[in-house]
Parts: C-alpha cells; structure tokens; sequence
C-alpha cells in the first residue's frame, strides 16, 4: 500500500495526473509562430505558441504572449503563460516583420527564443535566449547578445548559466576613410551570478553585470 501511494505521489509531481485548461488564446489574439518538441523528457512533443495580443503596452506598443501548451487526453492543455520574455511587436510606432525578428525552436529538452530590434536603419539588437525545464519551473541556462552597428562595431555577449562562463567580443569596423578603429578585444571568464533567473523574471536586455576588472559591462 505504502509503495503505491509513493507512486501516485510521483505521477502527480511530474504533471502526470495534473488535469490542466485547455488552451484556448484570447479573442483577437493572433499566433505569429510556433515550434514543436518534447521539452520535458516525456517523449511527448510539446507545443509553444507565440500569440501577437491587442493590449497596449507602456511605451506605444502591444504585447507578444508565449504560450507553452501540452498534449493532454487527446486536447491541447495550457501549461506555461509568459509575458516577460517576447519584446513588443510594435515600439516606438513602428511595425515590424513577424520574420525574422522573432524566432523560436526546441533542442535538446531546451526551448530557444531569438530576437531582433532594429533601432534604425544600421543599428540592431540581437538576443538569442535558452530555457530549461527544471526543478519544476522554467529557467534561463544561456543567453547571447549581439549589439550591432553596420559602421562602427559588433559586440556580442554570449552566457552560459549552468558553467557562469561569460565570452564577450568587442569589435570593430570603420565607413569614414582615414579613421582608425579601435583594436577588437576579446575576454573570457567566470562570473559568480547570484542565481539562475527563472522565465518569469527575465527580459531580454534588462540585465546588466561588471566585468571583473574592466570598467566595462555585460549584458543579457
């Protein structure tokens, strides 16, 4: 008896006997884009949805939702909701593609998000961002951040969580003749981060941390 109800506990922890909603988005919500793959190690492909919503955010724009949904008795059920991780499709009163500036896929277990903003016409900002399933919650385990100027330099901050090594590329490039860039630099090391941030408290290009003995940052 003491056996079975340590395996009706398991099945309960692991979502098994979990009856979720089903996943029904909002009226006038419209889906930009979805991808497939088994996310948890259940050998059953999941479903995440990225949704364009009609509520007006702070700065002029509309939230984007992402979706995370499983396949339930033959239904397709609501199993994470987030509104923190997908930037606007809409800033400062323009209105962007839904490709490329957003893309989304599944590999090994872990769901990536990919993101672009073009601030104007030679300058834009690229966030690649990896989250893991774990401990019964979603978690940020890597981060890349690519700050891209046609004429002037490329940086990329590229994070691996689970290791805390940090890789960071400065460099450089030069449109105006007779100019001298500066010299590329690159730095690689550890950083000692506080936590792993969960999903929800993560948005991309938020985050800021010193570079051990430079007077320079990093960001994600």
């Amino acid at each position: 008896m003491k056996n079975i109800l340590i395996l009706l506990l398991f099945f309960c922890l692991n979502g098994y006997g979990q009856e979720r909603k089903e996943f029904r988005p909002p009226a006038g919500f419209k889906q930009v884009t979805k991808a497939e793959g088994d996310l948890d190690k259940d050998g059953i492909n999941e479903i995440v949805y990225i949704y364009n919503t009609n509520r007006k955010s702070g700065e002029n724009g509309f939230y984007r939702v992402l979706y995370i949904c499983k396949r339930q008795n033959g239904t397709i059920r609501l199993w994470k909701e987030n509104h923190s991780v997908i930037w606007e499709y809409q800033r400062y009163g323009r209105i962007f593609e839904e490709v490329p500036d957003l893309t989304i896929s599944i590999k090994n277990n872990t769901l990536i998000v990919e993101q672009t903003f073009n601030s104007n016409s030679r300058h834009s900002h690229k966030y690649k961002n990896i989250f893991r399933y774990q401990n019964g919650d979603w978690f940020l385990i890597g981060a890349t951040y690519n700050d891209f100027d046609t004429c002037e330099y490329d940086f990329q901050y590229d994070i691996n969580f689970s290791t805390k090594k940090v890789n960071v590329a400065y460099t450089y490039g030069d449109c105006d003749e007779g100019r001298t860039p500066p010299e590329d630099e690159y730095l690689n090391f550890s950083y000692p981060f506080k936590k792993i941030l969960r999903m929800d408290e993560f948005t991309p290009g938020n985050t800021e941390h010193k570079i051990p003995g430079k007077n320079k940052y990093f960001y994600y």
